[in-house]
């Protein structure tokens, strides 16, 4: 009896475990529009989306990573004048490469800091960071990764472009993650999302 009642706990650890260490995120699921759009301004955002993943796996490691560096620092005027160096955190100078690589750096604010460019999102009324906001795919997403707090109005020091959504999640690709381009899984109302920075794509879709 003692045996039986020993392997049942085993058996019930194991299954709980098992339960928890579960991806929440089928290898499936289809991140995608959380709204319908017009299509042409659908067709910008994928540009952009697409344009980010195509430096997917780009590190520092192997300097694959300083093309993006290279391409930001070669468009004019350079945000504060400042060249950005390869040993320098990255994630702004790749999303504004991405901009710059679209030709949309009249609606997508190029920096190479987190929270300069916010400021410049904000400029342009094109600063949102109500919690109910779902955001859509080329929307850039900033987040307080170090230092979030509950109300999370503290210093910018990471972003993003969203890729898309499923349920409450968010696929986001990113520069500077981890030292490379890589892919983020995060909930809607996580703690750490800043806001994001909405690419008025409209105006230039008509």
């Amino acid at each position: 009896m003692k045996k039986m009642i020993l392997w049942f706990l085993i058996l019930s650890s194991l299954l709980f475990a098992s339960g928890c260490n579960r991806n929440p995120i089928p290898e499936d699921a289809e991140f995608g529009f959380a709204r319908e759009i017009p299509e042409a301004e659908q067709a910008l955002r994928l540009q952009v989306v697409q344009t980010a993943e195509k430096w997917l796996g780009c590190k520092e490691s192997d300097g694959t990573f300083q093309p993006i560096i290279d391409l930001y620092n070669a468009h004019e005027p350079l945000a504060m004048d400042y060249v950005v160096k390869y040993t320098d955190q990255w994630c702004a100078t790749f999303g504004s490469a991405v901009a710059i690589e679209c030709g949309m750096t009249d609606i997508i604010p190029t920096e190479c800091g987190c929270q300069r460019q916010i400021a410049l999102f904000e400029a342009i009324g094109r600063w949102q960071e109500e919690d109910a906001y779902t955001p859509l795919p080329g929307d850039y997403i900033f987040y307080a990764l170090t230092n979030a707090e509950a109300d999370n109005n503290a210093w910018s020091d990471h972003v993003g472009i969203v890729v898309g959504t499923w349920n409450e999640y968010i696929k986001v690709i990113e520069g500077n993650n981890l030292e490379s381009v890589r892919y983020r899984f995060i909930k809607i109302d996580d703690i750490k999302i800043r806001g994001y920075g909405l690419p008025d794509y409209a105006s230039i879709s008509e």
